[in-house]
């Protein structure tokens, strides 16, 4: 089935190897041990405040390096990756989506990538349904942008919406981006899926959606940041509860080591990448001011940490006194 970026899904790495026969001349066959190529449900909980968080993972995809930084030399970049022992060509990006239960509400931010994105992806709902809830107990869903990893989640395989009851929250700019012409006229060949795969869903929750502006907010807590640039309304979340903050950067911050350590390298998945540059440095800004957490959609899942200054950019900091067992 062909799905929204035109082309037809098919497995790019088998979940396991077929068993390995040997068959010698004086002995038995056997097989070996087949390869699993899975991992464990892919949920973290923690605390902030009286509110419970759980992050789920909405999988993994790969990614070539050339997105990292358009306006880079190559081999600087590579270099760059090298001496951080990662992979030079390719890069693996996770998508960490918290759910917020405030003990009224149930508020989901961003809701994955669906079945018809990239494979790999797509684990929203079994993660969810692991972690002891179903899309129908989501009061809330906050978008913070329309790209595909966020929003093409909102349907089932036969088109259905996901979650029913909810109410939805967009920023303005971002809808009307999507919902009219702009994204078409304005979007580079290779993101024209983009555009088709938003005017497919958004208007599937005309009804129930809210526009916001920076400082609206959701739930007590929990209000909106504007930091546009990746796309023209791209927004982020804070959430503030029991003296702790957590910073929500949704794409503000795509990479763990570049996102901080170089905040002027602009990714070419940045549809204004001087603006998005101005939005990533205020959110850093504001995490190693207030010695906030921040939860970071694409680092290694869970992707929640703080943010430190290092010279004049930063470095992130997992959180790792948050785990719990």
């Amino acid at each position: 089935m062909a799905d929204d970026l035109g082309v037809t899904r098919r497995g790019m790495i088998g979940s396991g190897t077929a068993a390995l026969t040997l068959a010698g001349a004086s002995g038995p066959a056997w097989s070996a041990a087949e390869m699993q190529g899975t991992q464990v449900p892919g949920y973290y909980r923690f605390m902030l405040g009286e509110y419970e968080i759980t992050i789920l993972s909405d999988g993994s995809y790969t990614l070539p390096t050339d997105l990292i930084a358009q306006n880079q030399p190559r081999d600087v970049v590579k270099r760059y990756l090298e001496a951080n022992f990662l992979d030079p060509e390719f890069r693996t990006s996770h998508v960490n989506i918290p759910l917020i239960n405030t003990g009224e509400e149930l508020i989901l931010v961003d809701v994955g990538g669906g079945g018809n994105f990239l494979d790999g992806a797509g684990k929203l709902i079994e993660n969810m349904q692991a972690a002891g809830y179903a899309p129908e107990d989501i009061d809330k869903v906050v978008i913070t942008h329309a790209h595909p990893d966020h929003l093409w989640g909102l349907i089932d395989d036969f088109d259905d919406p996901l979650y029913p009851d909810a109410q939805f929250f967009i920023s303005k700019p971002e809808w009307e981006f999507w919902s009219g012409d702009r994204a078409v006229e304005t979007l580079p060949e290779m993101f024209q899926s983009f555009a088709a795969g938003a005017s497919r869903r958004l208007p599937m929750i005309a009804d129930t959606v809210t526009l916001t502006a920076e400082g609206d907010e959701i739930a007590s807590g929990i209000t909106v940041l504007d930091t546009p640039g990746h796309t023209p309304g791209h927004g982020s979340v804070m959430v503030k509860e029991g003296g702790e903050t957590l910073i929500i950067t949704a794409d503000t911050t795509t990479h763990p080591y570049v996102s901080f350590q170089h905040p002027g390298w602009w990714p070419g998945t940045d549809l204004d990448p001087k603006i998005a540059e101005t939005s990533r440095r205020k959110v850093l800004d504001l995490a190693a001011t207030g010695r906030s957490m921040i939860l970071a959609y694409h680092l290694s899942f869970p992707g929640l940490g703080h943010v430190a200054r290092q010279g004049s950019a930063y470095r992130f900091v997992p959180a790792l006194w948050r785990w719990q067992l």
